[in-house]
């Protein structure tokens, strides 16, 4: 997204809130433009539109951000934990013990690998499994999130380079304009 888009989408989102209009929207925009550059405009404009329909309240970078997530079909959206048990409840039937199941999703069959699959094949006790798995899964679909937060934070602040040169991933001569800024606020 662009500067102007960034505006168009601030002035619309302004609009449907009177405490809004009278205030100086270039602090947003600048905001805005460095949070949200990852998502598409139009996937924006319509995020911005269903938040606004159901707040009260001016629109933050994470309702629009989990909004954007929630319309956009390429984002991957993974099974809620409930849904991930009916996957393995699923396969246990299908697959049992002597096949191999089929999962949606690596986190599905993490998650019942942890466990074990002939284990929830042969368990006696089907609801602590759940409880079980459940837990672990859900735990594992957390940790997937942030870290995925985590790398789009480090890549719209302009840091990953950094990070990942400081972490020996990448070459340190790559980041020439970086350490030249680091040598110039060194000498001060």
């Amino acid at each position: 997204m662009n500067k102007k888009e960034v505006a168009a989408l601030v002035m619309l989102a302004s609009a449907s809130y009177p405490s809004m209009q009278q205030r100086d929207p270039q602090p947003i925009v600048a905001a805005w433009e460095m949070m949200l550059m990852d998502i598409p405009f139009e996937v924006a404009k319509a995020a911005i539109v269903r938040v606004c329909r159901s707040s009260n309240f001016f629109p933050s970078v994470a309702q629009v951000v989990e909004a954007a997530q929630d319309i956009d079909p390429r984002y991957e959206k993974l099974p809620t934990a409930a849904e991930a048990w009916e996957e393995v409840n699923k396969q246990i039937f299908d697959a049992g013990v002597y096949r191999a199941p089929s999962w949606s999703c690596e986190l599905v069959q993490r998650a019942a690998r942890a466990i074990g699959w002939v284990n929830l094949c042969m368990s006696e006790n089907p609801e602590a499994d759940r409880a079980h798995f459940m837990r672990i899964y859900e735990s594992m679909r957390s940790k997937n999130h942030q870290n995925k937060e985590n790398e789009k934070a480090l890549e719209l602040s302009g840091m990953s380079e950094i990070i990942k040169a400081l972490a020996g991933k990448m070459d340190v001569k790559q980041l020439d304009e970086p350490k030249k800024e680091i040598e110039w606020r060194r000498k001060e």
